[in-house]
């Protein structure tokens, strides 16, 4: 109510701290950024985060695990074969946790050693299908017409052919080693990356801001790689991380096949094959890798899953 000269009177007003009214704005308008958000979102379940621990923890010991043992992967002591775990080697006195193989190697060094083979196999594989897939699956949805059907009859040649087929032919030809697992890998494992950025492309293409940056003189590059891969930045990751496991898989069937990496480099399958031979007598050496290779592959997949129920706006 205002008095005879027409202001409001003191009594009405209510005296606040000075700092409080910026507190108060700043409480407001504070909201955790996207990353932080999605991380947290990752962290909310328990069994990612005790899956994620799992996987972290693999891949530390295949790093460092094979550097800080004292047995080599390779060395032989046959009068020490076939030892259970926590075996006592009475030349050095060293215990074997997982004991030892049919040529008295220690299983322990040579799994992880294995892991690290493995791993880099499936990392490798997974970038180069990334920045192969996605930039073939970009240009081929951004230009579209003629150009766009070459391309896509050109990768229905290459994925009408099994894949695993061609991945044995380029193996038989090509020397046993891990850069043969990755280029057999490689040469055919992109085709299901580019299918699913192209179709993310022709979604996105003709939306506002590609029509804007169209406009203002924008180049096809730029707008592949500044506009159009941000908004497909989350699908990549999940497809990435979903298909490392089956690499993981694939790697290890052709170790055991004869087919992966020479010997005396151990990785998941050649050891897997090796116990295959004695797993009547000595199951261990068959369930030690075996084991290793289901945890990893599991824990590869539920992040996997976890991480496409988050970047999923729709499921978001």
């Amino acid at each position: 109510m205002k008095d005879e000269n027409g202001r409001i009177p003191a009594e009405y007003f209510e005296r606040v701290a000075k700092n409080e009214p910026k507190q108060k704005e700043n409480a407001i308008h504070t909201v955790p950024s996207y990353g932080k958000e999605t991380f947290q979102l990752f962290l909310s379940s328990p069994s990612t985060g005790f899956f994620l621990i799992l996987l972290l923890a693999m891949i530390l010991g295949a790093v460092l695990i094979p550097f800080l043992s004292p047995f080599d992967y390779a060395a032989q002591n046959v009068a020490f074969a076939n030892q259970s775990f926590f075996s006592r080697d009475p030349v050095n006195g060293l215990i074997h946790i997982f004991g030892t193989d049919h040529l008295g190697r220690d299983i322990f060094v040579r799994l992880w050693y294995g892991a690290r083979i493995s791993l880099t196999v499936a990392g490798a594989v997974a970038l180069i299908d990334c920045v192969v897939g996605v930039t073939y699956g970009s240009i081929s949805g951004y230009m579209g017409g003629a150009a766009d059907n070459i391309m896509m009859r050109l990768l229905e040649v290459v994925s009408g052919i099994p894949y695993m087929v061609i991945v044995l032919l380029l193996m038989a030809v090509l020397p046993r080693g891990i850069g043969s697992l990755i280029l057999a890998y490689s040469l055919v494992g992109w085709t299901g990356m580019a299918r699913l950025v192209r179709g993310q492309v022709l979604s996105l293409k003709n939306q506002e801001f590609v029509v804007a940056a169209k406009i203002m003189g924008a180049s096809a590059g730029r707008i592949i790689f500044i506009h159009l891969l941000p908004n497909m930045f989350g699908i990549i990751i999940v497809n990435a991380t979903l298909d490392i496991p089956g690499i993981i898989f694939t790697e290890a069937f052709l170790s055991m096949l004869g087919m992966g990496v020479a010997p005396p480099y151990p990785s998941l399958g050649v050891m897997a094959n090796e116990g295959i031979g004695v797993f009547q007598t000595y199951p261990m050496q068959l369930a030690v890798p075996g084991i290793y290779i289901c945890l990893l592959m599991l824990a590869f997949n539920l992040l996997g899953d976890r991480l496409q129920d988050i970047l999923d706006p729709k499921i978001r």
